[in-house]
């Protein structure tokens, strides 16, 4: 009986339990490396989608040089108004020429450039 149980512990087969549990521990850090590096690479490689805040309509004489027309309303705050706007300019005042001026606010960087930037 002595040597079957030292045979047992001798034996060429290794435990499915602890096979099993070392799969599955290699398999959470590298899923957990691939993870961590494509949330790095998406926060990186992202870019800004800024939207205008401001429409403004521009107005052109037949000569082509922008004039201000003080009657006229042209600061608005959708595209869609703004547009609606300029075709109803363009069969008051067929003379002119109106086309929309986008005011795009200033694009902040993310703070951790700002940190990186200051470590080089």
């Amino acid at each position: 009986m002595a040597f079957s149980q030292h045979n047992s512990k001798l034996s060429a087969y290794k435990d499915p339990v602890e096979i099993h549990r070392v799969r599955k521990f290699f398999d959470n850090i590298i899923t957990g490396f691939f993870v961590f590096t494509f949330g790095i690479l998406w926060y990186f490689s992202t870019k800004y989608h800024v939207r205008s805040n401001d429409y403004s309509i521009v107005i052109h004489d037949v000569f082509g040089k922008e004039i201000t027309m003080n009657d006229l309303r042209t600061e608005f705050k959708t595209k869609e108004v703004t547009r609606s706007y300029i075709s109803e300019y363009q069969k008051r005042f067929p003379q002119y020429n109106f086309s929309i001026k986008l005011e795009f606010p200033e694009i902040k960087r993310k703070s951790m450039f700002r940190i990186l930037k200051t470590y080089k």
